[in-house]
């Protein structure tokens, strides 16, 4: 509950017309189990929010948040989860390092509920030593409803960290959240893809495999789900088999 608080106070600080205001959070004095969240109450639909009111939310919580980090680093002060998968947002210097360790995290929740796999231990050492370091090395070189009476896009359930604003429209990506291509287009009219613009497509992959496994993780009686997320990771792994030793950084010519 303290991490549903602390996400969604940074949140509302930075879209307060837009975000629930967070009032309290605490343990039930009776029931130590039992913990409880309390916020400003939105009488919401079930539509998808306006393609241009929604991405130029999302736009400006990014623009307006991008370098204040309170400690000028990757991360989170306090845990938060993802569906119950709790999620290690220790402070990281690199976003490389960070990504990795979240990814990790989802891995080793998927595993628990789908067992051991050879050919995913494979591709997992692929990701980790080829594909994240050549997708993430040169950036460095659903939870959203309609309010009922406004129409205006409401945004909860953050699970917050300061990070690579792309990282946010991984979980876009997948037909089950509803978005798609389009809200990601309408997104970058507001805010451009990072460099290298020709890894987007695979950058967004990657940032939506973290998805995809809890996903798996979640319906451990359903192996599409998995065999969804190593298909991609396979296209990765097999698309980046050097890795960033091979990745064309380039040139800058000198006048």
């Amino acid at each position: 509950m303290r991490g549903t608080f602390e996400s969604e106070e940074t949140l509302h600080a930075f879209a307060p017309n837009n975000v629930p205001k967070p009032l309290a959070w605490g343990t039930y004095k009776d029931e130590p189990d039992r913990h409880f969240y309390i916020c400003d109450f939105y009488d919401l639909t079930d539509d998808l929010p306006d393609i241009q009111k929604f991405c130029a939310l999302v736009a400006k919580i990014h623009l307006n948040s991008m370098g204040k980090s309170p400690v000028s680093k990757y991360g989170f002060p306090v845990t938060t989860h993802l569906a119950y998968v709790d999620n290690d947002n220790s402070w990281s210097d690199s976003w490389e390092e960070w990504y990795a360790r979240a990814l990790k995290r989802m891995l080793e929740e998927e595993e628990k509920s789908h067992g051991p796999d050879e050919e995913l231990a494979r591709l997992t050492a692929a990701i980790f030593e080829k594909v994240i370091p050549r997708l993430l090395r040169p950036l460095e070189t659903g939870n959203m409803k309609p309010d009922a009476l406004t129409d205006e896009p409401i945004i909860f359930d953050s699970c917050a960290f300061w990070g690579h604003n792309e990282a946010d429209l991984g979980s876009w990506r997948a037909p089950r959240y509803r978005l798609g291509r389009s809200y990601m287009k309408e997104y970058h009219n507001h805010i451009p893809i990072s460099a290298p613009v020709e890894d987007w497509d695979d950058r967004n992959a990657l940032y939506a495999m973290r998805y995809d496994l809890l996903h798996s993780a979640l319906f451990p009686k359903q192996p599409k789900f998995r065999r969804g997320a190593m298909d991609e990771m396979k296209r990765l792994v097999d698309k980046y088999p050097g890795g960033y030793e091979v990745f064309d950084t380039p040139k800058v010519e000198v006048a």
